[in-house]
């Protein structure tokens, strides 16, 4: 999903603008430009299980999705819904957005979205601890004003160079009334990704502030929740 999965890909090591000395952070961002180009980690990881909670806050409302994304011909993959349940304007008003956000995203040219230095501004801002390991903290500056790029920083671990962290606005993303802001926190196993979970606010007309949590957990064999469609409430 999303903006999601969305952020980041295919770049070629000749672009780094970075000159590797030796240090930890550029050895770091060297790794990360090499990761980026083999495209995104839950797109090509098999089965994945997904949780779509959407809230209308101002309202009190909410609903939430859980469908699972298999692999296929589309390098996107196919996704199953597996269960709807809760409110009807939210299910249909934000959640459907969220889908429609990621179609938008999708149709976008990957080189043109991708988080390398063709596209973005790099500033080193820090380090910061996250747990067993520690994480290089990067101000990034889109360099045009085009759909899908964002605003924000980027946390890459210091050890393997994955993304463990991505914050801040999605630029010019179509039907928005305003700007989308997400974070995007992943979790690594080993060097690898095996959890993601992603929010998205940004405010619809006469509904307020939108807030969307997705979770994303790549699934081990036998994990693969039964088909249930539950009825959305009105």
């Amino acid at each position: 999903m999303l903006l999601f999965g969305v952020i980041g890909l295919n770049a070629r090591a000749a672009e780094v603008s970075i000159r590797a000395r030796g240090s930890s952070p550029e050895l770091a961002f060297a790794r990360y430009i090499a990761s980026n180009g083999e495209g995104d980690p839950f797109e090509k990881s098999g089965t994945v299980v997904i949780s779509i909670e959407a809230s209308l806050p101002e309202l009190y409302k909410s609903a939430a999705v859980l469908a699972v994304r298999t692999p296929d011909e589309d390098e996107h993959g196919d996704l199953h819904i597996v269960q709807i349940a809760g409110d009807g304007t939210v299910a249909a008003e934000v959640i459907d957005r969220v889908f429609a956000m990621r179609e938008q995203i999708d149709l976008l040219p990957l080189s043109s979205i991708a988080i390398t230095p063709v596209n973005y501004k790099f500033h080193l801002a820090g380090e910061v601890k996250t747990g067993g390991s520690s994480a290089y903290i990067y101000d990034i500056t889109p360099k045009k004003n085009r759909p899908g790029l964002v605003l924000g920083q980027l946390w890459m671990d210091s050890g393997s160079g994955q993304e463990v962290m991505l914050s801040g606005r999605v630029m010019n993303l179509p039907d928005t009334s305003g700007p989308v802001n997400v974070v995007r926190d992943t979790k690594l196993a080993n060097g690898s990704a095996f959890a993601r979970v992603t929010h998205v606010a940004w405010s619809m007309p006469r509904l307020g502030r939108a807030e969307v949590v997705i979770t994303e957990i790549v699934l081990t064999s036998g994990m693969v929740p039964q088909p249930e469609r539950l009825d959305v409430g009105q």
